[in-house]
């Protein structure tokens, strides 16, 4: 399978694209099953998943476009040529977590809890949602004689590295530990409740941002891809700035815990 899929008439429909809805339904049905087992209406699941897809495209592509923006400076309707790539996934969580805020606040849900229910849907979509990358040729790594390794066609391959055939395939590798974080979540909610103190509403939803993070900078660091911003690489450096901030959060709940604050 090519970067089109199948051709109905006139319509192109792209790889990239398929496993981009994939990803979004599998999300879908895994926050709805959260949503019940919490025993909270599914209606905010069908309202989320409408503001979240288009705000999430909007954030990931307005993040790739600024750290690329050389790339279209020329050529600006570019920026809507979804189907060439170009997502960066930070911005795309940055954008879902401002959407679930305001949703939150404007029908009175417990935003904390919702951010709970989203997160193992967040892994799963991440999960399939890599394989994008595999029919655009992005994000792959060093080369390698791995029976793993992914091919990259010669235009594609950065300078320097145009005789080698076969490269990391780094979206593979971030996919598997999407998939891992899945089943952590998942395995921590269920521990927690049958304990008598369970972690409170946010707390797995900081430790995905966290663990998350923490993974995409170590995978950043293996891509020949990687967008480059002041020398430094964009990809890692949202990611720290993404854990410190989670990790302040966790921070601050467990001083007011120990103060005996609720």
């Amino acid at each position: 399978m090519g970067k089109i899929a199948f051709t109905l008439g006139p319509l192109n429909f792209y790889s990239f694209g398929l496993v981009i809805v994939a990803a979004v339904l599998a999300a879908f049905v895994i926050a709805l099953w959260q949503a019940k087992r919490r025993s909270e209406p599914p209606e905010p699941v069908f309202d989320l998943l409408f503001w979240s897809i288009l705000a999430g495209l909007i954030g990931a592509r307005v993040f790739y476009i600024i750290a690329n923006w050389e790339l279209y400076r020329e050529h600006p309707l570019d920026v809507f040529c979804l189907w060439q790539g170009g997502l960066i996934v930070h911005g795309a969580l940055f954008a879902f977590i401002l959407v679930l805020w305001l949703y939150a606040r404007r029908r009175g849900l417990r935003f904390w809890v919702w951010a709970d229910i989203a997160a193992p849907a967040l892994a799963l979509g991440q999960a399939i949602g890599q394989w994008a990358n595999f029919f655009n040729q992005e994000s792959f790594g060093y080369p390698t004689d791995r029976p793993w390794g992914v091919y990259i066609d010669y235009a594609l391959r950065p300078a320097g590295y145009e005789q080698f055939d076969f490269f990391h395939p780094v979206f593979l590798y971030e996919s598997a530990w999407n998939l891992f974080l899945l089943l952590v979540l998942l395995a921590v909610d269920r521990v927690g409740r049958h304990i008598r103190r369970p972690p409170p509403p946010g707390v797995l939803f900081l430790a995905y941002i966290i663990l998350y993070s923490a993974g995409h900078y170590y995978f950043a660091g293996l891509r020949l891809d990687s967008e480059i911003v002041c020398g430094v690489r964009l990809a890692q450096l949202l990611s720290v700035l993404a854990a410190a901030a989670a990790l302040v959060l966790l921070l601050r709940y467990r001083r007011r815990t120990t103060a005996g604050q609720p």
